[in-house]
């Protein structure tokens, strides 16, 4: 903490004030851990808070902290807006991977869900398809925000709004919705999805609400069928 004893230099007042400042952003950063994103939105506002500031002002001053930490290596700069822990290995500075890095904060804000992964990536990992896409697909709350292009995420207008409670549903009806937009060659696809429905804990009355809410028409029957299952696979059974 600095006193500022000279009143009429404000020179000096301002400069200690800004020492503060730099000082404060830099004791924020490093409480993050490595991996996890910087936004400079949430820095200004603790700024804002800690220093009694216009939030404007904060901005600016966020902008220009993160910055020099950024030019002297302490954080790397990941797209606008949003920055990374840098830490030092035997190997030279080590950042974190990029894509993973804007893809969280895609996918999450905080502690709430904000986004799911969807398309190709997502029908492989579930089994469904054997083809590996080149970029990562995520519907998202921020479907505005702007990816750097040599990054290997596109983005999407998520179904509906997204929160932590539907975000597993609105990405089922994605499952669906691909399987009939992308190359399936597992051998029993629907049988794949129900039991990724039943690993998940989906409600099927649940699934079925937002298929009816969010499906076309020429959808939503193929949708129902294989949620519960085809009359004549039940039959068989």
């Amino acid at each position: 903490m600095y006193v500022i004893y000279i009143k009429a230099n404000k020179k000096v007042t301002l400069e200690m004030k800004q020492t503060n400042y730099m000082d404060f952003v830099a004791a924020t950063v490093a409480t993050v851990p490595y991996g996890v994103p910087l936004y400079t939105g949430a820095i200004a506002e603790d700024l804002a808070q800690t220093f009694h500031l216009d939030l404007d002002k904060a901005r600016k001053l966020a902008n220009v902290y993160l910055k020099r930490l950024a030019d002297g290596g302490t954080i790397a700069r990941l797209k606008k807006g949003v920055y990374g822990r840098a830490k030092t290995t035997v190997f030279g500075v080590a950042v974190p991977a990029r894509d993973e890095m804007i893809a969280d904060t895609l996918l999450r804000e905080g502690n709430e869900t904000i986004g799911y992964e969807t398309g190709a990536a997502l029908l492989n990992r579930i089994g469904l398809s054997t083809l590996l896409p080149k970029e990562r697909q995520i519907a998202t709350n921020r479907y505005r925000a702007i990816i750097p292009e040599e990054a290997r995420i596109a983005i999407k207008k998520p179904l509906a709004h997204v929160t932590t409670y539907n975000a597993p549903y609105l990405q089922m009806l994605e499952v669906l919705k691909g399987m009939h937009r992308y190359s399936i060659d597992a051998e029993y696809p629907e049988t794949l999805v129900r039991t990724e429905i039943a690993k998940q804990g989906l409600d099927q009355a649940e699934l079925i609400r937002y298929a009816n809410a969010y499906l076309k028409a020429e959808e939503l029957q193929n949708a129902i069928g294989i949620i519960l299952g085809r009359l004549d696979e039940r039959e068989a059974a």
